[in-house]
């Protein structure tokens, strides 16, 4: 009897060798370039400055209201070696160093651009644009108590829309309007604006040294009119 007929055996197929080639889509990406600084001349302000270690801080004016990216830079940088104060706008360039992204060629900018100039010349022309309109439309009261009242009544609007920017510009970390710019529209007649603003706004009711320097304002206006109306 014929013996069945015995399957071929497979033939063992090696697995191919790993290739060495890669697949353009699969080829590693390269990469990314390192961060470039911008070129040109750039534009920002005085965030702080210490004249006794020779150093500062500008922030870029594309990040004004932006914190953490603010350039260092030495005051032996600056042109001329002028004074610079905080607020300041500046001109600069950038470039890399040992304290990381630094700022040269520090041009300041015009004194207006210092915020204790700037602020108190808009707070202080706003108070007599309001003080010649009210006079115009009061027909230009005679009485010295009238033109005391309307005195108070310009600056303390001016004073209190001058509180009003420097709360929006702490909710923002923007620039914000130094102390004693407040201080002094307070002491020129808008200590009833501050104190409504001061009120209304929730702003600088915590800082006990500026309410301390407020109420000594005040009194000192309390005592001034009681000399001029009761005791002259």
């Amino acid at each position: 009897m014929a013996k069945p007929a015995q399957p071929a055996p497979k033939s063992a197929t090696k697995p191919a060798p790993p290739s060495n080639k890669v697949s353009p889509t699969q080829a590693p990406k390269s990469a990314p370039p390192a961060d470039r600084l911008p070129s040109g001349e750039q534009k920002g302000f005085i965030v702080m400055v210490n004249p006794k270690e020779g150093y500062g801080f500008i922030r870029p004016e594309a990040n004004r209201n932006v914190e953490g990216k603010d350039v260092h830079f030495s005051l032996r940088q600056v042109d001329g070696h002028k004074n610079v104060r905080q607020g300041q706008a500046v001109s600069y360039y950038l470039t890399r160093s040992d304290k990381g992204v630094t700022a040269i060629k520090v041009r300041p900018g015009s004194a207006l651009s210092i915020p204790y100039l700037k602020f108190l010349l808009i707070g202080v022309v706003s108070a007599l644009a309001l003080l010649a309109g009210l006079v115009i439309v009061l027909d230009q009261p005679a009485s010295l108590p009238l033109w005391l009242a309307l005195w108070v009544a310009a600056f303390s609007i001016a004073t209190y829309g001058v509180y009003a920017y420097d709360k929006g510009q702490a909710q923002s970390s923007g620039l914000r309007v130094p102390e004693a710019v407040l201080h002094l529209m307070g002491a020129l007649g808008g200590t009833p604006g501050a104190f409504i603003a001061m009120r209304t706004l929730h702003h600088k009711t915590k800082k006990q040294q500026f309410q301390v320097i407020f109420w000594l304002i005040v009194a000192a206006q309390a005592a001034l009119l009681i000399w001029w109306f009761l005791l002259r």
